[in-house]
């Protein structure tokens, strides 16, 4: 029961994702990949949440996997993270592709370091 959770969340997780990449970028005038940044960003503040309240046993060991691995690891992308870095490096933009990978990494740790803190 629990993969056919996991695929629905996934699901939800991979259009909510396309949907608010699509809403971010359409917004605004750059070719820094900010809705991948927001995208990457809230999903490690959210997994943090929800580790954090599976640590206190607020929520059930299924319902932590059909979130976290479902709809969060769908909705966030490492593999568009890297893509978009390499193509910020190929144009010639090493400042902004290393602000991305590294500033990624960096802020999706703190992110989540502070959304288990906050479900304690």
């Amino acid at each position: 029961m629990i993969w056919l959770l996991v695929a629905i969340f996934g699901a939800l997780g991979a259009v909510t994702r396309y949907v608010l990449d699509r809403l971010i970028m359409s917004r605004l005038a750059t070719d820094f990949p900010i809705g991948t940044l927001v995208i990457n960003l809230s999903g490690a503040l959210a997994l943090g949440i929800v580790i954090g309240l599976a640590t206190r046993h607020v929520i059930a060991t299924d319902v932590v996997v059909a979130i976290g691995d479902g709809f969060i690891g769908a909705y966030t992308t490492f593999s568009t993270l890297t893509f978009e870095t390499l193509s910020l490096v190929s144009s010639g933009s090493l400042t902004f592709g290393g602000l991305n990978m590294f500033g990624t990494v960096i802020a999706a740790s703190g992110l989540a370091y502070l959304g288990i803190h906050l479900a304690h």
